[in-house]
């Protein structure tokens, strides 16, 4: 019996294991994979060529096989630059996160954090561009606030970088696109009767922002709300502020009384929206 028993056995694993061969033999074969350095060297013949996805693949690749390998810190700057200028601007900042995080005392870690900031502030700009094809101030900021955050996380850790200038730039239009939108969501109050939420958004801007070119409809969008609450000493401070700081106003006439903004006529049909008290014209 024993016997029989343990040449059944065998007969079945026999024939198991002649199944699991014959469907080995149907499987593709894998190739090896490359050398690391041969992975690198791909990756840059792909980059001299403007092929940018394709790079992204052979590091991510070299990344995988490799993540220990002589190749592996460059691979992964390099990764950073493939996927940005593959447009892949989400993946660009997860990958710069990641080697801020592992790699913070690397010698080009200030790139990682410029990087990481450019890549929100393209793929803001570019969502707006491609999608809305409205000007940037008529919508949501949030992304471009996160841009000008990490832009100045940046500039605190690494001031005399060489991509400090650029991030300087690009910060000066991100407060001037940011403080347009305060004032844009000011009319919008205004439309919808709500003057004390314009008047917010009116001194956020002159106390945050400035020196924008935002901040002179800023301070008109302020008087306009004081008059519209009745508070019309501080209507006539905030008219002082104005005429001092630009004497040559769009908001003013010749003789310096306050020019009020037109609303739409959905906005108040047949009545007058302000009263001057000598204030407007």
């Amino acid at each position: 019996m024993g016997f029989n028993k343990t040449l059944s056995r065998i007969l079945t694993i026999a024939g198991f294991y002649t199944a699991l061969t014959a469907c080995s033999a149907n499987q593709p074969t894998v190739e090896p994979d490359l050398p690391e350095k041969e992975y690198f060297r791909l990756a840059q013949e792909a980059l001299d060529n403007n092929l940018p996805t394709t790079a992204a693949e052979q590091l991510k690749e070299l990344e995988t096989r490799y993540p220990f390998g002589e190749y592996s810190v460059p691979a992964r700057l390099d990764l950073i630059y493939a996927q940005f200028e593959a447009g892949n601007f989400a993946a660009a900042h997860a990958t710069a996160d990641r080697f801020i995080k592992n790699y913070p005392d690397n010698h080009a870690i200030d790139y990682a954090y410029y990087m990481r900031g450019l890549s929100t502030y393209k793929g803001a700009e570019t969502f707006l561009g491609r999608y809305l094809d409205l000007n940037p101030a008529e919508r949501d900021t949030t992304e471009f606030d996160k841009a000008f955050s990490e832009f100045a996380d940046f500039l605190r850790r690494y001031p005399y970088s060489e991509f400090a200038p650029d991030a300087k730039a690009r910060m000066v239009y991100l407060r001037n696109l940011i403080a347009e939108h305060e004032v844009s969501i000011a009319h919008y109050y205004f439309k919808r009767k709500a003057p004390m939420s314009a008047l917010r958004r009116g001194q956020e801007v002159v106390q945050s922002y400035p020196s924008t070119p935002a901040v002179e409809e800023a301070l008109a969008v302020t008087i306009q709300a004081y008059m519209d609450l009745g508070l019309y000493d501080e209507a006539k401070q905030n008219l002082s502020v104005l005429a001092n700081s630009f004497p040559n106003s769009e908001y003013l006439t010749k003789d310096k009384k306050f020019i009020p903004f037109k609303l739409p006529r959905e906005a108040d049909p047949d009545t007058l929206y302000w009263v001057s008290l000598g204030l407007i014209e």
